[in-house]
């Protein structure tokens, strides 16, 4: 009983470790072997499936020969019961049709076609590209969803200080892999897969249309170890990691007129949100990380302090033009219930006036207020305003 338990113990911390590198993007998870191990695994609960899919690729030859075999040939495999081949059957027909859907309309998908499949991190992409041969973009041009996450909203790591950092620095491409090859040799960890870690982290966070697109690599070279950047990485942030802006919204928001608060305010909110997690203190050590380092708090060992912020031009700008990326006229209510701009403890009152600013400096068009309607009108899109920032357009 002794081994089987310890044996139960290692298969799972195993599984545990394979999902957290794959859901990281670590590289080194995208091999034959351990994709077709990791699609096992929810196939075959409680048992080491590696010897399995080894067995499986020697058999059969690759990784897309094992999921175009017939499910009788797959079950002849010691190991393989109906449940396993089925999986296997339905990421080959995902797989068949992934291609077929490119083939015919490569540049017209339906928003139905495209849904499942959009960003670069999607659970299946790493075994759909590897089983082609061939990477399938599903995202139209300019029209890229943000990578999902995965798995809990629980986060066990920031990583946000070294994002502002290692930004302005980035090589000038929209590579992310040219992206994370840089991070990867430039972080300042001595482990080689911490760095790895991190650059993954990193660029999924910072860069979640699957880019590394120009306005914030632009942004980040015209400020750097600046005020803005930081908030412009924490916006970011906040974006890839929805737990956060919970987090400011429903503990920091109502403590502002405090400006304080412990942090075991925080821990009993992720309690309450997720009672049956174990990761719940590695979390909140992650939420105060980020929030000092985006500048929105400061911290101590027992509570930390905030307050209401001023608005910088150049920041909110880019946050607002990511908000609302479409030149044209915006209702001034909508920028002021953004739960975003709210995150950077900007409040409603803060918003009309730095709006005003905003107009003032040439950034935006025009501010109507009539009777009961207040509308914005925005006349660049995102990287037309960071090209104008970069100029100097704005003051800070």
């Amino acid at each position: 009983m002794r081994v089987a338990v310890s044996e139960t113990i290692k298969t799972e911390g195993h599984r545990e470790r394979l999902r957290e590198r794959f859901l990281a993007g670590d590289d080194t998870s995208r091999s034959d072997v351990e994709l077709l191990e990791f699609l096992l695994m929810y196939a075959i609960p409680r048992q080491d499936v590696q010897a399995l899919a080894k067995t499986l690729l020697t058999r059969f030859g690759s990784l897309a020969k094992v999921l175009g075999a017939s499910p009788s040939n797959l079950c002849q495999v010691a190991g393989i019961k109906q449940n396993s081949a089925a999986l296997l059957k339905v990421v080959e027909a995902i797989r068949k049709r992934n291609h077929l859907s490119a083939a015919i309309a490569p540049n017209h998908k339906a928003e139905s076609d495209q849904a499942p499949y959009a960003g670069e991190q999607h659970i299946l992409t790493p075994l759909l590209e590897s089983a082609g041969n061939a990477k399938i973009d599903l995202s139209p041009p300019g029209h890229r969803k943000p990578v999902s996450r995965y798995g809990s909203e629980l986060f066990g790591k920031a990583v946000l200080k070294e994002a502002i950092d290692m930004l302005p620095k980035l090589p000038d491409s929209e590579s992310l892999n040219d992206a994370r090859a840089f991070l990867r040799a430039n972080l300042h960890f001595s482990a080689e897969q911490t760095r790895q870690r991190y650059a993954n982290y990193i660029t999924r966070r910072m860069f979640p249309e699957g880019i590394a697109d120009a306005p914030l690599r632009h942004f980040s070279r015209a400020f750097p170890a600046s005020t803005e950047l930081r908030e412009v990485c924490f916006y970011r942030f906040c974006k890839a990691e929805p737990l956060m802006p919970a987090v400011v919204s429903s503990v920091l928001l109502p403590a502002l007129g405090l400006g304080r608060i412990r942090r075991e305010r925080i821990t009993q909110y992720l309690q309450h949100k997720f009672p049956e997690s174990k990761g719940i203190g590695d979390c909140v050590q992650a939420i105060v990380d980020a929030l000092v380092a985006g500048g929105i708090a400061s911290a101590d060992r027992r509570q930390f302090t905030f307050a209401t912020r001023p608005v910088r031009n150049s920041s909110f700008a880019f946050i607002l033009h990511s908000e609302f990326p479409d030149p044209g006229m915006y209702e001034v209510g909508k920028a002021e219930s953004n739960p975003f701009l709210s995150s950077l403890l900007w409040t409603p009152d803060k918003i009309l006036a730095a709006l005003y600013e905003l107009r003032n400096v040439g950034l935006i068009s025009k501010i109507s207020e009539i009777d009961s309607i207040r509308q914005f009108t925005l006349k660049f899109d995102l990287a037309g305003l960071v090209r104008h920032l970069a100029r100097g357009v704005a003051t800070p």
